[in-house]
Protein backbone atom coordinates (compact mmCIF):
# COMPACT_ATOMS: atom_id res chain seq x y z
CA UNK A 1 0.00 0.00 0.00
CA UNK A 2 2.77 2.41 0.79
CA UNK A 3 4.38 2.24 -2.70
CA UNK A 4 0.67 2.89 -4.26
CA UNK A 5 1.00 6.22 -2.30
CA UNK A 6 4.14 7.40 -3.41
CA UNK A 7 3.30 8.56 -6.98
CA UNK A 8 0.15 10.06 -6.20
CA UNK A 9 2.79 12.23 -3.22
CA UNK A 10 5.07 13.34 -6.06
CA UNK A 11 2.38 14.51 -8.51
CA UNK A 12 0.73 16.56 -5.54
CA UNK A 13 4.00 17.96 -4.52
CA UNK A 14 4.89 18.81 -8.29
CA UNK A 15 1.86 20.20 -8.68
CA UNK A 16 2.22 22.36 -5.49
CA UNK A 17 5.46 23.48 -6.26
CA UNK A 18 4.33 24.54 -10.07
CA UNK A 19 1.39 26.67 -8.48
CA UNK A 20 3.97 28.59 -6.34
CA UNK A 21 6.62 28.80 -8.58
CA UNK A 22 3.40 30.40 -11.45
CA UNK A 23 2.23 32.67 -8.90
CA UNK A 24 5.90 33.72 -7.99
CA UNK A 25 6.26 35.25 -12.03
CA UNK A 26 2.57 35.74 -12.93
CA UNK A 27 1.58 38.31 -10.33
CA UNK A 28 4.14 40.71 -11.37
CA UNK A 29 3.46 40.37 -14.48
CA UNK A 30 -0.19 41.21 -14.10
CA UNK A 31 0.49 43.74 -11.47
CA UNK A 32 3.04 46.05 -14.02
CA UNK A 33 0.14 45.69 -16.52
CA UNK A 34 -2.34 47.24 -14.15
CA UNK A 35 -0.02 49.61 -13.35
CA UNK A 36 0.66 51.15 -16.57
CA UNK A 37 -2.86 50.97 -17.44
CA UNK A 38 -3.68 52.94 -14.12
CA UNK A 39 -1.37 55.33 -15.87
CA UNK A 40 -2.24 55.26 -19.01
CA UNK A 41 -6.10 55.75 -17.73
CA UNK A 42 -5.02 58.89 -15.45
CA UNK A 43 -3.28 60.46 -18.16
CA UNK A 44 -6.23 60.06 -20.89
CA UNK A 45 -8.63 61.80 -18.23
CA UNK A 46 -6.56 64.08 -17.57
CA UNK A 47 -4.59 64.82 -20.60
CA UNK A 48 -1.33 64.74 -18.19
CA UNK A 49 0.24 62.71 -15.91
CA UNK A 50 1.98 63.58 -12.45
CA UNK A 51 4.62 61.91 -10.14
CA UNK A 52 1.37 61.93 -7.56
CA UNK A 53 -0.54 59.94 -10.13
CA UNK A 54 2.44 57.54 -10.44
CA UNK A 55 2.67 57.13 -6.88
CA UNK A 56 -1.11 56.30 -6.84
CA UNK A 57 -1.35 54.15 -9.05
CA UNK A 58 1.69 52.30 -8.01
CA UNK A 59 0.65 51.73 -4.48
CA UNK A 60 -2.57 51.08 -5.75
CA UNK A 61 -1.23 47.59 -7.38
CA UNK A 62 1.82 47.15 -5.11
CA UNK A 63 0.02 47.52 -1.31
CA UNK A 64 3.98 46.23 -0.17
CA UNK A 65 5.70 48.34 -2.43
CA UNK A 66 8.81 50.88 -1.07
CA UNK A 67 5.76 53.61 -1.83
CA UNK A 68 3.27 52.37 0.53
CA UNK A 69 4.94 54.73 3.40
CA UNK A 70 5.37 57.25 0.58
CA UNK A 71 1.40 57.36 -0.08
CA UNK A 72 0.63 58.15 3.41
CA UNK A 73 2.88 61.51 3.35
CA UNK A 74 0.92 62.77 -0.13
CA UNK A 75 -2.08 61.19 0.23
CA UNK A 76 -3.58 64.34 1.30
CA UNK A 77 -1.42 66.65 -0.94
CA UNK A 78 -2.63 63.76 -4.23
CA UNK A 79 -6.38 64.69 -3.09
CA UNK A 80 -5.94 68.41 -3.03
CA UNK A 81 -4.50 68.22 -6.49
CA UNK A 82 -7.28 66.22 -7.48
CA UNK A 83 -9.94 68.38 -6.20
CA UNK A 84 -8.09 71.43 -8.24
Amino acid sequence: MHRTHTPLAVIGFAAALALIITSIFVAPALAIKRFFNCMTDVANKHGQLTIDDVNLCYDKEYHSGPFATHSHSTSGGSSTSGSK
